[in-house]
């Protein structure tokens, strides 16, 4: 376990499903992750087994985010796309109770992943994707060092419009100078 401020990174288990599956399909969440199109609680289960396949690979790390002190599941987190040859990866977080956001544990999980991603399986760069339209975030992911780097205009279908997609990085040394 990762033990950061506010929140713990643990390792994702079939005894979580219940709770995702409180939030998995609530369409403010899911229109957040880009996927509107609800999913069983056998094909989340399936997920979170690919998630363990995908680590034995070291292809992705996914996490769940609970909360410090109540042990309460918040989200999931990950670094996704991890090519150890480039020393890069991507990040993706979600904080799944909207009544939970707000509070620090998306800034407390994320600065527990970078300390991951840069200490420990040594990534000299972490980018992320995120909706032009989720300013939230986009403050989260600045206030821990992450820097605009690109718009990809148009991106995605969302609410009867497209919207583009923030690029956003940090390198390796950015993030030392700023812990």
């Amino acid at each position: 376990m990762y033990k950061g401020e506010k929140v713990v990174l643990r390792a994702l288990e079939i005894s979580d499903l219940d709770e995702i599956m409180k939030y998995w399909n609530n369409i403010d969440l899911r229109r957040e992750l880009g996927e509107v199109i609800p999913h069983s609680k056998d094909q989340q289960k399936e997920w979170i087994e690919k998630c363990w396949k995908e680590a034995e690979e070291g292809k992705t790390y996914t996490f769940a985010i609970v909360e410090k002190e109540s042990g309460k599941f918040l989200g999931i987190c990950s670094l996704n796309n991890v090519r150890h040859i480039n020393r890069s990866a991507k990040v993706s977080i979600a904080i799944y109770d909207k009544n939970q956001r707000g509070k620090g544990f998306g800034t407390d999980a994320m600065k527990i992943l970078l300390k991951i991603g840069f200490d420990f399986l040594n990534l000299h760069r972490i980018a992320l994707n995120v909706f032009e339209t989720n300013k939230a975030a986009i403050r989260v992911y600045e206030k821990v060092g992450f820097k605009k780097v690109g718009l990809h205009r148009e991106t995605d279908f969302v609410d009867g419009r497209y919207v583009n997609d923030v690029a956003m990085d940090i390198l390796e040394n950015e993030w030392r100078e700023k812990k």
